[in-house]
């Protein structure tokens, strides 16, 4: 290889060279085999036509070609194949057209072809989607775009043609990726219509919803609630029925349905609640009304159970609250009056204990009410009294020691002073001025022994060492207590009586 570098090619200067006899018969020899030169050249030139560029020009009839439009829009336009002006003319050099331009027209036409073709597909897939219903504006005004290519395309001027289309494609464009929106707002305008009851309405916006979003996995839900809603507004209808009579279990049972049948329906839900808020405010006034009713009767477990199940019904209200302390005071009240009347009636009837223990209860509740305690100063006396002699007649045995008569006498002489003394109190004094009557009877006794036993009688005096003796006691039980050396302690219990012989031998006889 050469190891020289390539130079830049440069232009040489043309120059003429000079006309000879020779060469004027040259060409008159060239002049006769010119019109058969040229005659091969165009020959040659059509063939290279026919078979390279002819077929790029002919394009195949198919729904790319401006007629496709046309049809819908202007009419059938004609075949834009090849020029209008000179069908079926082969455009050559001697006209001023070179391949090279064809070629570049061509590539023109195939582009405006290219972009045709994506107009009519979107055109297709909105026409199917309505679109020439909802979007008419938009949709007609690229239509008017394709017209305008069309008629460009059919004269020729392939870029004006590819200007109108695309603009047209642009336009179809918006108005698809204006769909999501329409279908948004599609579904707002069902369950609006849903919502306020409007059947048609709402059929007919669903069947343009299921037109442009047939796939919309929304439509499942919103065609059951279209379905359901004649039997959302008739049971809303009848629930407004019933609650205009007064009759809210029915209207909140028709209610229900309505969710029931449509469990999305807002103004169902909504008219649910308020119907039984209103059913809860009709009973929990009927519970407080048979609450009071009930406490007017001084039937408080009535009243407390009315009471609690409006408590129950409206937790936050304070009306059951102060209705339960109310029924407290009244059942307090109730109860310290029949505590009162108790006591007064065992008073009456001289039962004191039983009068002192209902004081008691009735302190507990108020340890300040006034009969309590003025009845427990007027009872405690009378009661201490009512035990004292009581005590006389069961223990008059007692009544031998001296200290125990004299106290015994003298509760007799307080139980004499009572004023307007009862029959119990009247009773009482006759046992105990008996009792008291037979305790002070002196009696005589014999007391025998062996003179070698030392006596005592208990609680008396000590005898000693007797054989017989007599001695003077008031009528109870005794206890004698004799003493030897040598032998074991006896004891003789013996009881004196009026108007019997009373004699007792008191000696030690056990030898130890």
């Amino acid at each position: 290889m050469s190891e020289h570098k390539e130079q830049p090619l440069s232009a040489t200067t043309f120059e003429p060279a000079p006309i000879s006899a020779s060469s004027v018969a040259t060409e008159e020899t060239k002049a006769i085999r010119r019109p058969a030169l040229l005659g091969l050249g165009l020959a040659g030139l059509l063939l290279l036509f026919v078979f390279f560029v002819l077929p790029s020009l002919v394009a195949p009839e198919d729904p790319t070609q401006p007629a496709a439009i046309a049809d819908n829009n202007a009419g059938t336009a004609e075949d834009s194949s090849f020029p209008s002006s000179n069908a079926g003319a082969t455009p050559d050099v001697g006209e001023g057209r070179s391949p090279f331009a064809e070629a570049q027209e061509s590539a023109l036409r195939r582009e405006a072809q290219e972009i045709l073709q994506a107009l009519l597909s979107k055109q297709s897939t909105l026409e199917a989607l309505g679109a020439a219903r909802w979007a008419e504006a938009a949709y007609g005004h690229a239509l008017e775009q394709a017209a305008l290519g069309d008629a460009a395309y059919r004269e020729r001027d392939f870029e004006q043609a590819i200007a109108s289309y695309q603009t047209g494609v642009e336009q179809l464009e918006a108005i698809e990726q204006g769909l999501p929106e329409r279908i948004d707002t599609l579904l707002a305008t069902v369950v609006q219509a849903i919502e306020t009851g409007e059947l048609l309405a709402a059929q007919a916006r669903l069947s343009e919803l299921v037109e442009i979003a047939p796939a919309d996995s929304r439509l499942v839900d919103l065609s059951e609630r279209v379905s359901a809603l004649p039997q959302v507004i008739g049971s809303l209808e009848a629930a407004a029925l019933a609650e205009a009579e007064g009759d809210y279990v029915t209207a909140v049972s028709n209610a229900e349905v309505a969710t029931q049948a449509d469990p999305l329906h807002l103004r169902a839900q909504r008219v649910l609640s308020e119907l039984q808020l209103a059913l809860t405010e009709q009973r929990f006034t009927a519970a407080m009304t048979a609450g009071y009713a009930a406490l007017a009767q001084a039937e408080f477990e009535r009243a407390k159970d009315q009471f609690e199940a409006a408590a129950r019904l409206q937790p936050d209200a304070p009306e059951p609250g102060a209705a339960l302390a109310e029924l407290d005071q009244a059942r307090t009240q109730a109860r310290l009056l029949s505590i009162r009347e108790q006591a007064e009636r065992a008073e009456q009837e001289e039962r004191w204990q039983d009068a002192i223990a209902l004081f008691k209860e009735a302190l507990a509740i108020d340890a300040l009410i006034l009969y309590a305690n003025e009845g427990m100063a007027r009872a405690k006396p009378r009661a201490d009294l009512d035990e004292r002699l009581e005590a006389i007649v069961t223990e008059k045995n007692r009544l031998i020691d001296r200290r125990v008569l004299r106290l015994a006498q003298e509760t007799l002489d307080e139980a004499q002073e009572v004023p307007s003394p009862g029959t119990r109190l009247q009773r009482q004094v006759v046992a105990a001025t008996d009792t008291i009557d037979y305790a002070t009877t002196p009696v005589t006794i014999q007391m025998n022994s062996d003179g070698l036993t030392d006596i005592t009688v208990l609680r008396v005096q000590r005898l000693g060492l007797i054989q017989q003796q007599i001695l003077t006691l008031r009528p109870g039980t005794y206890t004698a207590v004799g003493m030897r050396n040598g032998f074991r302690d006896v004891r003789v219990q013996f009881e004196v009586k009026p108007g019997q012989l009373n004699a007792v031998d008191v000696r030690c006889v056990e030898a130890i």
